[in-house]
């Protein structure tokens, strides 16, 4: 078998695993065999899924094999444009193209001319037009000029223009096949725009046209559209229509076993007959169209070979199958773990009681009730009425099934991909540690990925490869943490960070929670030191930051805390110097590069600086100053010092507290503020505020960010 992702049709008749190459072949010699077509327009049908775009395929090839000196075969995609104006405008640019490449200056300027009696439109937005054929009309992409004018100039009257074209058409011994294909695709306006350009513009000598569609879906939108018209309206347009021949069971489940065994190889001898009770009492249940065939082939092609070794591929199949097409039921599962794993006993008091199935069934229609107990009873043992004795476990386990609870979990890693990670790729990242360019493209994409909850896959990464930090070779620890400094700020996100009452994990400290568990017990400090020294020559500027004040505040005595021996500290003590330095020329070249100014984490940065300097803020202080006197820059602090909290009302006496944490927005700043001159910064913000150069969003910004820093002034005093 082939692979087709993504759902592909099919090429050639070589492909054909459904029997439709003898209907695609009646269907090409029926355009071979009409005569004195005008506009002739043949419909195919099929419903999405069906294998509509295959049959396509194999009518293009046919055609081709024939070899028709005096055919041309077009195909519009009408799915690459977006709204009627764009649709009609592609229509008639591939139309002309068509013939003036057969034509050449006989049919010059006929359509474009023939279009100005059908559409009348504005200015035309080019991007629409970009994807068509090049040709006499591409030269108009752009939309600073008037359509009617460059695009439809004056002259003849539409009829005469038709003429003229259809004349031209009836001399010349050629024939056209336009091939519009998944109509489906568009949008109710859209379908209804290609009905009526086949029926207006199309009606030309010689020219034949192949429709494909799903006809419930197109006569419900013509219904709709003109209710008293109803099929009539189509039955104007299409002379004869064709429905695509539903594949036999047999080449269905055939064609899905295929790609099970090309995926996954052959069940074992002992497996067969429970492999294929399966199949057939849950798998061939839900596959009736190829495109079933083609998604769960896919689904298994990704699935599979990360837990290949570790799951039974009976059970494996099956789970994929619900996941794709009952994910309410997959869902229950998942989250029943103990009801479902383990043998049926003497005396479980639900033994013969349905309700058993009750939690699985809230959310499946009444007509799949029995289809869902019978697949529960197929795959865990547990939900069937026979009895079974621990003696079965051991070969339960032994096949790896789902019902043992050691593997449960195993089956749902990959349907929980935005909580934790395949072991392959896990493996990847652990066994190629060295490679800074495949660990920080692994990061990049992690940040571009998003969980259900919002987050990225950033803090799964992180966590992922700090449980398995044992893992990583210790030649391969620096490179790693290198390559992971790097791009700290850039996949630092601010969605990463817990929210909420009790939030506490950040990006940041999942990188120290990270490098702890790769270095603290297999270094000593002294080899600690010279990693994170190396590692630290590449850091970005906020990660730096961070790592060399904590890395102080291992030095420093607190009353909560006993001072640390330093073999617990990050780095060795006669390091700090030099790190601090390294630290501050980072902050001093982005405060002059400008840079600094433009960084998420700049109100930290700028303690940071302030702390670094022994807590000597005029420095800090000398480079603030400096922004004070553009509204931009005053902004840009503002938004830089204000903060979320949480809070969490407890309740008084006899009353109850809230269920939930509530968010308010907080001003970092106070009078006593000392890395900027706060009066200076109040007026600057007050004259920002009535700026020209501020919209309407950021003046707003700054009165919220004055009235929380008022109220946090209030509390103060108090």
């Amino acid at each position: 078998m082939k692979d087709y992702f993504n759902d592909s049709p099919i090429l050639t008749k070589n492909d054909d695993q459904y029997g439709v190459t003898l209907f695609s072949e009646t269907l090409a010699k029926s355009f071979l065999k009409i005569k004195n077509p005008v506009g002739t327009t043949i419909a195919l049908h099929g419903p999405w899924g069906s294998g509509k775009s295959s049959v396509v395929n194999l009518v293009k090839e046919i055609l081709k094999q024939e070899n028709v000196e005096n055919l041309t075969v077009s195909e519009f995609k009408s799915w690459w444009f977006r709204g009627e104006e764009a649709l009609a405008l592609a229509f008639l640019q591939n139309l002309n193209s068509i013939l003036r490449t057969a034509f050449k200056d006989k049919v010059k300027d006929l359509v474009p001319k023939m279009g100005r009696g059908l559409l009348q439109a504005g200015p035309v937005i080019g991007s629409a037009l970009a994807l068509t054929p090049a040709g006499p009309l591409g030269g108009l992409i752009g939309g600073a000029f008037d359509f009617t004018k460059r695009f439809f100039p004056e002259g003849d009257a539409l009829e005469e223009i038709f003429l003229k074209l259809s004349e031209v058409l009836k001399k010349e011994n050629r024939r056209f096949l336009i091939i519009i294909d998944d109509i489906d695709r568009l949008s109710p306006d859209e379908v209804i725009a290609i009905f009526r350009l086949v029926k207006s513009v199309g009606k030309l000598p010689n020219v034949m046209y192949l429709l494909v569609f799903d006809r419930k879906l197109a006569e419900s939108i013509v219904q709709e559209k003109y209710p008293s018209e109803g099929p009539h309206f189509l039955e104007k347009i299409i002379q004869a229509g064709f429905e695509l021949p539903t594949p036999l069971p047999t080449d269905l489940n055939a064609a899905v076993l295929e790609s099970i065994f090309e995926v996954c190889g052959s069940p074992s001898e002992e497996q067969v007959v429970r492999f294929m009770n399966i199949f057939y009492d849950v798998v061939a249940q839900y596959i009736s169209s190829p495109r079933h065939v083609s998604r769960l082939q896919n689904a298994i092609s990704v699935t599979w070979p990360a837990i290949a070794s570790e799951v039974n591929l009976d059970d494996f199949v099956a789970l994929e199958t619900l996941r794709l097409y009952e994910p309410s039921l997959f869902n229950a599962i998942r989250a029943n773990k103990s009801i479902l794993c383990g043998s049926r006993k003497d005396g479980d008091p639900r033994q013969n009681d349905d309700s058993r199935f009750d939690i699985f069934l809230n959310e499946i229609p009444d007509e799949r009730h029995e289809l869902i107990k019978t697949a529960l009873r197929r795959i865990f043992p547990r939900m069937e009425s026979t009895t079974y004795g621990s003696d079965w476990l051991s070969g339960w386990r032994t096949d790896r099934r789902v019902c043992i609870e050691a593997h449960f979990d195993t089956y749902f890693r990959l349907s929980l991909s935005d909580e934790t990670l395949p072991y392959q790729k896990i493996d990847e990242l652990v066994s190629n540690a060295e490679n800074r360019e495949l660990t920080q493209e692994a990061f990049r994409l992690a940040s571009q990925s998003f969980r259900r909850n919002g987050t990225s896959m950033v803090p799964v990464y992180l966590d992922e490869l700090t449980v398995n930090s044992n893992k990583v070779a210790k030649e391969k620890v620096m490179p790693l943490l290198s390559a992971l400094f790097e791009i700290h700020d850039e996949i630092d996100l601010e969605r990463d960070a817990d929210k909420g009452f009790m939030a506490m994990a950040t990006t940041s400290i999942r990188y120290h929670w990270l490098i702890r568990r790769l270095t603290r017990d297999r270094f000593q400090i002294d080899e600690r030191t010279k990693i994170y020294s190396e590692a630290l020559k590449l850091s970005s500027l906020g990660w730096l930051v961070d790592f060399t004040i904590s890395a102080l505040s291992d030095y420093q005595e607190r009353d909560d805390r006993p001072m640390k021996r330093e073999d617990e500290c990050l780095v060795s003590e006669n390091t700090l110097r030099e790190l601090t330095v390294q630290a501050l020329n980072k902050i001093r070249d982005a405060s002059e590069d400008g840079t600094l100014l433009k960084h998420k984490d700049l109100h930290y940065i700028l303690y940071g600086w302030r702390t670094l300097l022994d807590n000597n803020p005029s420095e800090v202080r000398e480079w603030t100053d400096k922004l004070l006197n553009e509204p931009k820059a005053v902004l840009t602090l503002a938004r830089a010092m204000t903060s979320e909290s949480w809070s969490m009302g407890m309740g008084g006496f006899g009353s109850i507290g809230d269920r939930v944490s509530k968010r308010s927005v907080r001003a970092q700043i106070s009078n006593s503020t000392d890395i900027i001159d706060t009066k200076k910064f109040r007026t600057a913000l007050e004259s920002a505020e009535i700026s020209a150069n501020l919209n309407q969003d950021e003046k707003k910004l700054i009165q919220q960010f004055l009235l929380s820093w008022d109220k946090q002034n209030q509390g103060d005093d108090e």
